[in-house]
């Protein structure tokens, strides 16, 4: 992957079933020029998850691209700086809260340990095809392999089925970044 900084706008090379696509990314848009007059192919809205206004922007941000500018294209909402677990402000339950009601993909990363950036630049790439139809193959995580789960034999077996611990999991599908 390469990655080049010039006058505003971060070029990055992103190879994605053996095609390799640039991905341009303006931040901030030149104030002389509306968000409407550029012609983007995606959004990525980036908040900190240890700053809840961060947060209430993001949300307005990707209001106003969903609703008032009524944008078609693909929206990435994306919490940066997971690794600050425990100056978490934000929930990623409100984080996909938020994605799920404006139609938007969610992702988690951390910038400063480099935690989950391939993923998403892959992932930005593959929604990009993805609303603009052109033809790719689906991409899939590779999944690790599953844990069996324990079966408890003799006396102790009835409680550990009465107090096993049921989490509910929710199937949030805004955090499959290669499908629509």
């Amino acid at each position: 992957m390469l990655c080049f900084v010039e006058s505003g706008v971060m070029t990055v090379s992103v190879l994605l079933n053996g095609e390799e696509s640039t991905l341009e990314f303006i931040d901030p848009p030149d104030k002389n020029i509306s968000i409407e007059e550029l012609q983007l192919d995606a959004y990525v809205v980036v908040f900190s998850i240890t700053d809840k206004a961060s947060f209430d922007t993001a949300t307005n941000i990707t209001k106003y691209l969903r609703v008032e500018l009524g944008t078609d294209r693909a929206i990435l909402l994306v919490a940066n700086k997971i690794d600050l677990v425990r100056k978490r402000k934000v929930s990623a339950d409100d984080a996909r809260l938020l994605a799920t009601g404006y139609d938007c993909k969610y992702a988690e990363t951390s910038a400063a340990l480099n935690h989950h950036l391939d993923e998403l630049l892959v992932g930005i790439l593959s929604q990009i095809r993805l609303k603009l139809s052109i033809p790719v193959e689906p991409v899939y995580p590779i999944k690790s392999p599953t844990k069996e789960k324990k079966k408890h034999k003799g006396p102790f077996s009835i409680f550990a089925k009465l107090f096993q611990r049921k989490t509910k999991k929710v199937n949030y599908t805004c955090d499959n970044l290669f499908t629509l």
